[in-house]
């Protein structure tokens, strides 16, 4: 089963949406679109529709084209990135705002404007089964310490406490923000996965790590603490047995042809 993840579908911060429909087109008449229900069990050559992050043009722009095109899809959010109202809003401007940029709003100023309402994700819920992202967006265990260059910057300095983001530099390996504490790794994960139950009344049973870093000892925690299935941002394909979800990210800058192989590519 291919499972294709998603951030953004904007005109200018993420897949265009005529882009977007042109491959939900495409994965329409070539594969077997499945549920989050179905993909226990996927078919051959079927597909799930995955984002991470849980940004407000989701709603705007995908949303409206998955619902025409009767497309199943999941969402992973993080419950303190949501913007905590139950507003449904119909503006784009919303969501014109950079990547970079809403991380640094919601981080440093907490302003939630440039991702989902609780309102919203209760709209989308006849299309989206929406799932757990952590509880902040923070990395629950400790990885490499490579800094993360998109725009040019280290998207993880806007974790940090204040204290500490006084003593690096943009662009510096960061490992601060990466939760190595057991107990507070678990809290992430299971507050996470309460508060999103609680306020939407759902199951929630997958994770997405936030920044795609985890270890075996994280997912041991996950399992535990209720999650069946573990969704990373490794590319490959997915046997049905597996807890560790393989994905294939689908950025801007990639075009329909790539699309159209990879997708068949990882599709068996």
């Amino acid at each position: 089963m291919l499972v294709l993840l998603y951030h953004r579908v904007h005109p200018k911060f993420g897949v265009h949406p005529e882009l977007f429909r042109e491959q939900m087109l495409f994965l329409k008449r070539r594969l077997r679109l499945v549920s989050f229900k179905e993909a226990e069990n996927p078919p051959p050559f079927s597909a799930l529709v995955t984002f991470d992050d849980g940004f407000y043009d989701v709603f705007h722009y995908a949303y409206p084209i998955l619902k025409e095109l009767s497309i199943p899809a999941v969402i992973f959010v993080s419950p303190e990135r949501l913007l905590n109202s139950q507003l449904v809003r119909t503006a784009p401007h919303y969501s014109n705002v950079s990547t970079y940029e809403a991380f640094k709003n919601s981080f440093l100023n907490k302003d939630n404007s440039a991702f989902l309402s609780w309102g919203e994700l209760k709209e989308m819920g006849d299309i989206f089964s929406i799932q757990s992202h952590g509880l902040t967006h923070r990395a629950t265990v400790g990885g490499g310490g490579k800094p993360f260059k998109g725009e040019g910057k280290d998207w993880r300095i806007f974790s940090l406490s204040e204290e500490e983001r006084k003593k690096v530099k943009v662009g510096t390996p960061l490992t601060s923000i990466l939760v190595k504490d057991k107990r507070e790794a678990e809290r992430e994960l299971s507050l996470s996965k309460e508060i999103i139950e609680k306020n939407l009344g759902i199951k929630v049973n997958s994770l997405a790590f936030p920044w795609g870093i985890y270890n075996g000892e994280l997912l041991k925690t996950a399992k535990k603490l209720g999650y069946r299935y573990c969704f990373t941002t490794v590319r490959g394909w997915n046997r049905r047995a597996s807890c560790e979800i393989k994905r294939l990210a689908v950025g801007e800058k990639k075009s329909l042809r790539w699309f159209k192989i990879r997708s068949l590519l990882y599709s068996p």
